[in-house]
């Protein structure tokens, strides 16, 4: 009876006593089942922290894309831009110098017919200063008598011409 009187051997007969009621109360089992609840917990947030990587690459990807295209049409929305631009820039351009050529012509035409216009001043000064000094001439050199004879023969040649 040795084995009682030795705290070790109360220890190891409460030890076992714990142990059959442990296994009596199925312990284990419930501790089966509850590690088994937390694998399942755990694999299944793994699941879905795997669902949601994937989603998230997914959405990188497809924002990706759209980045890209995006940058494609800002590309394409600048190059027709320039396009645009050098083309207002060759009608701006052809405009300007269509309105030069015309300003031209009408600025040709606006001298030629302030030459004409001077020429037909001039011929008519001219005239008039012509006039005015046959006019003095003929006054001074011819008479009456002289200018009666003139008209006389100018009815005569017209008489002739009658015929």
């Amino acid at each position: 009876m040795e084995f009682f009187s030795q705290p070790a051997s109360w220890t190891l007969v409460a030890f076992i006593i714990f142990i059959a009621i442990a296994i009596y109360l199925k312990v284990p089992s419930m501790v089966t089942k509850l590690l088994d609840e937390q694998i399942k917990k755990v694999e299944q947030e793994l699941s879905d922290a795997i669902k949601l990587k994937e989603e998230a690459n997914s959405l990188l990807a497809e924002y990706q894309r759209k980045k890209e295209a995006a940058e494609k049409e800002a590309e394409n929305i600048i190059s027709s831009a320039k396009d645009r631009a050098k083309a207002y820039e060759a009608i701006a351009l052809s405009k300007g110098e269509e309105m030069v050529r015309r300003q031209e012509a009408q600025s040709i035409e606006k001298i030629n017919q302030a030459q004409i216009q001077a020429i037909a001043r001039i011929r008519e000064t001219i005239i008039e200063k012509s006039i005015d000094s046959a006019e003095k001439l003929v006054s001074k050199n011819l008479s009456s008598e002289k200018t009666d004879k003139i008209f006389t023969d100018s009815l005569k040649d017209l008489e002739k011409l009658k015929i």
